[in-house]
């Protein structure tokens, strides 16, 4: 009686393409065998127990793996997880080339700067540049009746990579909506009395719950015709420029510039300040001082970007170290005795 009872449940699910197919091959073997009869019960219980096709009304596009893995936990177990999609675009854009980023040719040529400049234990860069391809002509081919929300903060990484998308949407006739966590954030749970440190520099140090609750509490509009314009003017820029390599937020607005070395200077400052407060000299992990600078930089850059500088920086005999410089794990620093 139960495998009855599951196999009328599994028939009502059915819908009608999967029905006229389970029609056909019983008409096709007309007599039947016992194991010919299984063999069609399995078939109706996996065609019923397929999944409902979802309905996606609005696509999220969000900047790093960290926010992206946090939205869909917050979207798990919701009714958002029928009707929201996420793309998710693999990269720090505060760093590197994006000058035809929207083809295969700019994708290349970034995936070769980050190559000659990152240690990469694994295939890791691979399996961003052949992700990258896919994710740009996902975003292109939205369709045009899926309402677009992208993430950003107040960080050159999401602000570039908000000017980025609405160029690569240029032409595309979707409704866009920006939501800004630094923004939702203190709308949302802070007051102005409370100081400016209270703030989350990227959407990646946004909790799922926090996340969630921005979505369904933040007042989403839609980007002003305006300014999607400007904003998307901006990209087109970036997408064309063959220079800019380094871009930093400052004062609510974008800055680029051509110096690598333009975060050397911190990273001197903080094996300094370690040294101080510790009070020696001695050898420390490059994680140690790599974690102190990316806890205390204002700018969004990435340990690899501060681990690339920090080779560079003891290739110029800044830095004395030991070990192997193959990764950061395997090496350790400290400023030499005269500095």
């Amino acid at each position: 009686m139960e495998k009855i009872t599951q196999l009328k449940q599994a028939i009502q699910r059915l819908n009608e393409a999967d029905a006229k197919s389970m029609l056909l091959l019983l008409l096709v073997n007309s007599s039947l065998n016992e194991e010919k009869l299984q063999d069609i019960r399995q078939s109706i219980l996996k065609f019923g127990d397929k999944p409902k096709t979802r309905d996606v009304q609005t696509m999220h596009i969000v900047f790093g793996e960290s926010p992206a893995g946090s939205l869909k936990a917050a979207f798990r177990n919701t009714d958002y997880t029928n009707t929201e999609d996420i793309i998710m675009l693999p990269t720090n854009f505060s760093i590197g080339p994006l000058k035809d980023l929207h083809k295969v040719s700019g994708i290349e040529a970034r995936f070769e700067w980050f190559q000659e400049r990152y240690n990469s234990e694994d295939d890791g860069l691979q399996l961003y540049k052949s992700s990258m391809f896919d994710i740009v002509e996902k975003i292109k081919n939205i369709p045009p009746h899926q309402h677009i929300v992208i993430w950003t903060c107040q960080n050159a990484h999401e602000q570039t990579g908000l000017r980025l998308v609405l160029a690569m949407l240029e032409n595309k006739l979707n409704p866009v909506f920006v939501l800004d966590t630094y923004t939702a954030f203190h709308e949302i749970y802070t007051l102005p009395h409370l100081a400016e440190d209270n703030y989350p520099r990227s959407s990646g140090e946004v909790s799922s719950e926090d996340l969630l609750s921005f979505y369904e509490r933040y007042d989403l509009r839609p980007l002003q015709q305006a300014k999607r314009q400007i904003l998307c003017a901006e990209g087109l820029r970036m997408l064309a420029d063959d220079d800019y390599l380094i871009r930093s937020w400052e004062h609510h607005e974008l800055w680029q510039n051509t110096n690598e070395d333009c975060d050397d200077a911190f990273i001197i400052a903080c094996a300094k300040r370690l040294e101080k407060e510790e009070g020696n000299k001695k050898f420390r992990k490059s994680a140690r001082l790599i974690g102190e600078v990316m806890g205390h930089m204002e700018q969004y850059r990435g340990d690899e970007w501060i681990e690339y500088r920090l080779r560079c920086l003891i290739k110029q005999g800044v830095f004395m170290y030991k070990g192997d410089l193959k990764a950061m794990r395997y090496y350790e620093v400290r400023l030499p005795d005269a500095t």
